[in-house]
C-alpha cells in the first residue's frame, strides 16, 4: 500500500509545474461545453487558479507522503 501512495505523491509532484497547462485545458473543455461564464472566470483570474491548483497538488503530495511514512513506521 505504501508504494502506491508514494507513486501517487510523486505523480502529484510531477503535475505541479504543469498546472498552467491543466488550467488551460480546463478552459478549453469549458469553452467546448459553451460555459462562457466559467471560461471568463478562469481567464480573468488565471494566475490565481494556477496558484490554487499548485497548492492543492502540493497538499495532496504532502498528505500522501505523511500517510505513506506512517505505514512504514508500523
Amino acid at each position: 500500500m505504501d508504494t502506491l501512495l508514494f507513486a501517487l505523491a510523486v505523480v502529484s509532484l510531477i503535475l505541479v509545474p504543469l498546472a498552467p497547462k491543466l488550467v488551460r485545458f480546463r478552459i478549453r473543455l469549458l469553452s467546448w461545453l459553451h460555459w462562457d461564464w466559467a471560461v471568463n472566470l478562469f481567464e480573468k483570474h488565471f494566475n490565481g487558479w494556477v496558484l490554487i491548483f499548485r497548492a492543492i497538488l502540493l497538499l495532496i503530495a504532502a498528505a500522501l507522503f505523511c500517510v505513506g511514512r506512517e505505514d512504514l513506521n508500523v
